[in-house]
């Protein structure tokens, strides 16, 4: 019975936790570039099967729990639809590249193409960090400018600036810095952009699956709602147990 109580708690806590990355999805729904997150638990069967195969030689299995574990949120990094803007500075990225930033904390990379041009004539992004080309921040000169597809600025026809675009090995993790800025894990090194392709004009949405999004919330929720009356039945069952099964004659 106590391990009944533990099971569902654990329910319990896997089902926040997921509740959580799946409520950040549908908040982020609307913002420029953003990339969802995917979550899924896993059961009892699943982690034996990890534990056998990660410890294939091993004499005995180890310890395991019956309890239900959520795992690590994956980054899907699918392509998001491309929305018009008219917007010179606006730009979308066609392909697995990114756009490489200046933050305090180092270069991170982004996919939100909502740019603009500082009082110094610098160009950021949408929340302020500093834009990248190959020497560094780029200074936009006043005037009409155009965007090549490899991401060249032009001005009268004449180069003045290039994005710098970026791609990552395919399996490449990256954490969440924080304002929709990613950091590659394990200290993956970035490479020129060579599969990307620039839109002016253009900026990308987010890749949040609305429908799906609702629906697992939904099912999240229920399957909270009934692991709590799960953890109340077996607190009642051991509440009996030690008034009435224990109780001498």
């Amino acid at each position: 019975m106590i391990r009944g109580l533990y099971s569902a708690a654990s329910a319990l806590l896997a089902n926040v936790r997921r509740l959580e990355v799946v409520t950040n999805n549908l908040a982020n729904a609307e913002t420029v570039g953003f990339k969802q997150d995917r979550t899924g638990a896993a059961a009892f069967s699943d982690l034996l099967v990890f534990e056998l195969d990660n410890r294939r030689w091993a004499p005995e299995v180890g310890q395991l729990t019956l309890s239900t574990v959520a795992q690590p949120p994956e980054l899907d990094l699918t392509q998001g639809a491309l929305r018009a803007t008219g917007r010179a500075l606006d730009v979308a990225l066609e392909g697995p590249g990114f756009l490489a930033v200046q933050t305090p904390q180092g270069e991170r990379y982004t996919r939100d193409g909502s740019l603009t041009r500082n009082a110094d004539g610098l160009l950021t992004t949408s929340t302020g960090e500093l834009v990248l080309g190959a020497g560094g921040p780029i200074r936009l000169p006043d005037g009409p400018i155009e965007l090549a597809e490899d991401g060249t600025f032009l001005l009268d026809g004449e180069p003045v600036a290039r994005l710098r675009l970026v791609e990552l090995p395919a399996d490449a993790g990256f954490n969440r810095d924080g304002r929709n800025l990613l950091a590659p894990r394990d200290g993956a090194a970035p490479r020129p952009a060579t599969l990307t392709t620039v839109r002016q004009g253009y900026v990308e949405a987010s890749n949040v699956d609305l429908t799906g999004a609702m629906t697992a919330a939904l099912a999240l929720q229920r399957s909270y709602v009934a692991n709590q009356r799960l953890l109340q039945q077996q607190d009642e069952v051991l509440a009996r147990a030690v008034s009435d099964i224990a109780r001498p004659t």
